[in-house]
């Protein structure tokens, strides 16, 4: 029943599986992050692993990361509604490219890693140069089990069929929480890193397993002079800086953060991991979910049906995006405390990580709107623009976190990231207007001032909530959760909001399939 709606042609339905598939995931995320910090807490340890992924990320994000699905999705598309041969023979070229690229670049970073990481990290001890060198040298294998497993991605997103697609991030996690908890007594922090190359073999198997399903037979081919292939590494050039630039970022953030107290640098990823939740929830869910149609949309000049698609996705992602941001930082540092408290993850690190985690709430609805914008130009096989307001963002980011940095300590960081989010957010949709023909600005206003009535009285709940009554402290969140989100909705409902009705045609469409 669940595989013919992750293979149905409507968006809506795809992207409420997604969803479902990303709290699953993100659910195994947390317990992932919980095991971790459990085990080593926020110090020298799971900063080392935070930092073992830099070069491994580099790498996925040279090739693959979204760079590929944005640029392989819409060139895919058009060659499979014209000749399924040809579309098979871009996709196994790809394939084959991208696992000999990255292997032969992972056998080169493993011996250049010893150089490497004393360069970049200057002041850490040689004890914790070891320890990430070897994690480094470990997950140098995950970009090429990634390269594959995302292009198979890219294939099932062309064909409308999200199944492996979501699922696979949760067996990810999954990967990483057996391996912590089996091996950490005899291998230490290693464990973790072991254990994200097992949870990137299960990302893989699961989607090679779905590809079986549909009409793709993958074979080793190298067309490198197709003019398809061609057009697509043309294409994720700009993504891929855009990518690269991210990384560097990324770097920028682990430098600083290694250059402040102890536990920064896991402070910052924990603090970073919770604040995605909400983002790939509802951004990136509806994201990837219309992408395919905005691509088919785009293709034949359809720019009503583009400009309606585009705004529905865009009004449902708030309708989530803004009230789940508020309640986070309402409950900010409770949220830490369940999650995390425990072990060798004591109150001193629930008070950094949870300060970090403040400033990232503001940057939700930002991001998961941006992820949409980004798609609507990819759908016109525009990869260029966004990429020079990545550079524009990043850099600004980049600036302001060196400069505050050694003035306000670790908060400089999420605060940099969400003045380059609100940058990048103000081009994109600046630039990308004129592609809205048909898009109604006076309801998507009024749509904003419900959500925003709905989200104050959320607010107020939570808030008071605590004032009335007395119970123990896991209950009284997820009461003040419950009763917040239930006022949410009844008041949205109450102001006519059509969101709530995508609940209730998904429901009636699983009862569809159940009696059938």
């Amino acid at each position: 029943m669940l595989t013919k709606i992750f293979r149905s042609q409507k968006s809506g339905h795809a992207a409420f599986l997604l969803m479902l598939a990303s709290i699953l995931s993100y659910a195994a995320g947390l317990f992932r992050d919980r095991t971790l910090g459990h085990a080593f807490g926020a110090t020298k340890f799971t900063d080392a692993y935070n930092a073992s992924f830099l070069i491994p990320d580099f790498l996925f994000n040279l090739f693959i990361a979204g760079a590929l699905s944005v640029a392989f999705v819409p060139v895919f598309s058009s060659y499979l509604k014209v000749d399924q041969k040809e579309a098979d023979k871009i996709a196994n070229t790809i394939i084959t490219f991208g696992a000999l690229l990255l292997g032969s670049l992972g056998i080169v970073f493993f011996f250049l890693t010893p150089y490497i990481v004393p360069l970049v990290f200057r002041h850490i001890s040689p004890e914790n140069h070891t320890m990430i060198i070897t994690m480094t040298r470990i997950l140098l294998l995950s970009p090429i089990l990634f390269a594959i497993s995302n292009a198979f991605g890219s294939i099932l997103i062309t064909h409308k069929n999200f199944l492996a697609y979501a699922l696979s991030g949760f067996l990810y996690n999954m990967g990483i929480i057996v391996s912590i908890i089996l091996l950490s007594e005899q291998l230490g922090i290693y464990s973790a890193a072991l254990g994200a190359i097992l949870g990137a073999f299960f990302h893989l198997a699961i989607r090679f397993f779905n590809i079986l399903t549909i009409k793709f037979k993958f074979k080793p081919q190298l067309s490198l002079r197709h003019k398809g292939f061609k057009k697509i590494i043309k294409l994720m050039i700009p993504k891929t800086v855009s990518l690269i630039t991210w990384q560097i970022a990324l770097w920028v953030y682990t430098l600083v953060a290694y250059s402040l107290a102890e536990g920064s640098v896991a402070a910052f990823n924990y603090a970073r991991n919770l604040q995605s939740f909400p983002v790939s929830l509802f951004g990136i869910a509806f994201a990837t979910a219309i992408f395919p149609f905005l691509s088919d949309h785009a293709h034949h000049k359809d720019a009503k049906r583009f400009s309606y698609d585009f705004q529905m996705s865009l009004e449902k992602i708030l309708f989530f995006a803004i009230p789940a941001a508020l309640g986070m930082l309402l409950l900010n540092r409770e949220i830490i405390e369940i999650i995390l408290k425990g072990g060798a993850f004591d109150a001193s690190a629930v008070a950094l990580t949870s300060g970090v985690l403040f400033f990232f709430i503001f940057s939700i609805p930002i991001e998961s709107v941006i992820h949409l914008f980004a798609r609507g130009f990819y759908a016109h096989k525009n990869t260029l623009t966004p990429m020079i307001f990545t550079l524009i963002s990043t850099g600004i980011n980049i600036g302001f976190c060196i400069y505050a940095a050694s003035k306000i300590g670790v908060i400089a960081l999420p605060i940099a990231f969400t003045i380059g989010m609100i940058i990048q957010l103000t081009l994109l949709a600046t630039f990308f207007s004129k592609k809205l023909t048909s898009f109604e600005i006076n309801k998507f206003l009024i749509k904003i001032i419900k959500i925003l009535v709905g989200s104050a009285i959320m607010a107020l709940a939570v808030i008071f909530i605590p004032k009335f009554f007395e119970t123990s402290f896991l209950a009284m969140q997820l009461i003040r959760v419950i009763v917040g989100a239930l006022l949410y909705f009844i008041i949205t409902y109450s102001l006519k909001c059509e969101e709530l009705r995508f609940f209730s045609n998904i429901i009636k469409k699983l009862n569809n399939n159940a009696t059938h």
